[in-house]
């Protein structure tokens, strides 16, 4: 079998290899030798297509072709599209119906608004491509972009989750008087009971992190259908376990046992903090259950210190729990579960995004773009298996149930 006739056989496989291609680092030439390309290789699918068509439609025929552009990041497509009498037949490798650009095209815009690129810049580049692209359509683009986005962060969620990650995410945003202010970007990642990790909320907005929006983002998780969750995890941001009490009071709490590593270098000399490292990571690793957990970090760690620390030594202890609940779960998902690393990771794409074009994003409206399409490439719009987790959906179930027996 040749490439042809592979292609032939997965029409999916044509847009997989081009969005995969690095486009903008070609040269001229080798632009136009992948659009002639891609042009022959559209025609022979849509010719096969029409010919598997009226294999199974007997009484149709076909009934020549009709001009249509299709514009890609490679620049206009010119292609002779198949026809039959009926009217009937449409290529599925063709965009939707009155749409004259693929979702590579759509890619390359988005990718220029997040680099903060204005509409004048975005149309002058796409011109200087041999894209014919006008005002109307990227308008079209940008509200059909918004919808998408709308309609996701205030989707009906599941009721019941094992596990929900929490961070707010401090960056620079110009607002609507183009003045570049301090805002805090508020994020949700969830696990649910199959296993089934994605976003689930994403709030920026301007001013430092506080107690009374992380309580506007709950109410919104309560009002979207969220009921019960059996473990936050999360960063020690002062208030939030009391935050998290008042709307999920059946919940535990974990505290990034990460955050608590770096937090001991900052409040003790080195050797101790070198100490206490060991003790976590000895408890992290070695303990087979929480009890066993909290008996090391009380003797080993506050009480063997508390006279030397005795106002941190009160923090941890006040802590200690919230610090040690990853250790009654089963030790193959621990891992996952002590730090807010899910949700740091989201936030990170975020920088990455932001240091390509300044040190601020140009817009809300910016952020909101490049949030989408770092979800969709990450698979966390529909969901994305976490299979180790998978692989414990019996005991996670057993611990939801007994936590939540009660629950009315």
């Amino acid at each position: 079998m040749n490439l042809l006739e592979g292609i032939l056989m997965n029409k999916d496989m044509l847009r997989e290899i081009i969005d995969e291609m690095d486009v903008k680092n070609l040269s001229e030439y080798g632009k136009n030798q992948l659009a002639i390309l891609t042009e022959n290789l559209l025609q022979e699918i849509m010719g096969k297509e029409r010919y598997e068509y009226l294999l199974e439609n007997k009484k149709d025929k076909g009934n020549g072709s009709y001009k249509r552009n299709l514009h890609t990041s490679l620049g206009k497509l010119e292609l002779d599209v198949p026809r039959v009498r009926s009217g009937e037949f449409r290529s599925n490798v063709l965009p939707d119906k009155y749409q004259r650009h693929d979702s590579s095209l759509e890619e390359l815009i988005l990718t220029l608004l997040i680099n903060g690129d204005s509409k004048k810049d975005i149309i002058s580049k796409l011109k200087s491509m041999n894209v014919s692209f006008n005002e109307k359509t990227y308008d079209e683009l940008l509200k059909n972009l918004n919808e998408k986005y709308n309609d996701f962060i205030s989707c009906e969620l599941n009721e019941d989750y094992f596990f929900i990650y929490i961070d707010a995410y401090i960056c620079k945003i110009k607002d609507k008087d183009k003045k570049v202010k301090t805002a805090s970007v508020y994020s949700v990642i969830g696990i649910d009971k199959n296993a089934k990790k994605s976003v689930l909320g994403f709030y920026p907005i301007f001013g430092k992190e506080n107690k009374s929006t992380w309580m506007s983002i709950f109410q919104d998780l309560i009002n979207r259908g969220m009921k019960k969750v059996l473990l936050f995890i999360c960063d020690d941001f002062a208030g939030i376990s009391n935050v998290i009490k008042a709307y999920f009071p059946y919940s535990d709490i974990q505290k990034c046992v990460v955050h608590l590593s770096r937090n001991i270098y900052k409040n003790m000399d080195k050797s101790d903090a070198k100490f206490v490292n060991k003790k976590l990571n000895e408890i992290k690793y070695s303990c087979d259950s929480f009890d066993k957990g909290l008996t090391i970090f009380q003797k080993d760690i506050i009480d063997n210190f508390k006279s030397k620390y005795p106002t941190y030594t009160d923090y941890l202890n006040s802590r200690k729990e919230e610090f040690l609940n990853f250790l009654k779960f089963p030790d193959s998902i621990r891992k996952y579960i002590y730090s807010t690393n899910p949700v740091e990771s989201l936030n990170s794409s975020f920088e990455k995004m932001r240091h390509k074009k300044g040190e601020f994003f140009q817009s809300t409206q910016t952020l909101n773009v490049a949030f989408y399409i770092t979800i969709k490439k990450l698979n966390f719009i529909e969901g994305k298996i976490v299979p180790n987790i998978k692989n414990k959906l019996y005991d996670l179930n057993q611990l939801f149930n007994i936590k939540f027996l009660n629950f009315e």
